[in-house]
């Protein structure tokens, strides 16, 4: 039988070895907070080539809000920057004038910022139960 060989590929060697060196190889993954958002993630060239915009895409990207700082959608800075925003919530409707409009709607959104960090915190609870079984 001829020998084959290949300058990247060489057909004498076993499973074993093959699977051993691919684990050695690969790249570590990011750490689950400092990962990107999925929606930017790289795409396939070839869905980049033929993919045709259609309505619901078009009207997808005109109905998304702009955000300047990605970053945003990775987890720890987005809770970081909750934080921050409830506290000038707080700031901002303490020196509102009693009663007036604007300070109950200071105040509503305060409640609505501390009921969403109250569920993620459960939230966070839970995932947490979860995990020790």
């Amino acid at each position: 039988m001829a020998d084959i060989r290949l300058p990247s590929l060489v057909l004498d060697r076993g499973i074993e070895t093959i699977t051993y060196a691919r684990q050695q190889n690969d790249a570590p993954m990011p750490e689950r907070s400092q990962a990107l958002p999925p929606e930017i993630g790289v795409r396939a060239q070839l869905d980049q080539l033929l993919q045709k915009p259609s309505m619901d895409s078009r009207l997808d990207q005109a109905l998304r809000p702009p955000i300047a700082n990605r970053e945003l959608l990775l987890p720890a800075p987005f809770r970081e920057t909750l934080g921050k925003v409830r506290a000038q919530l707080r700031k901002a409707a303490g020196s509102a004038p009693e009663g007036s409009e604007r300070a109950r709607v200071l105040n509503r959104a305060g409640r609505l910022l501390n009921d969403e960090s109250d569920l993620r915190e459960l939230e966070h609870m839970h995932r947490s139960t979860l995990y020790q079984g």
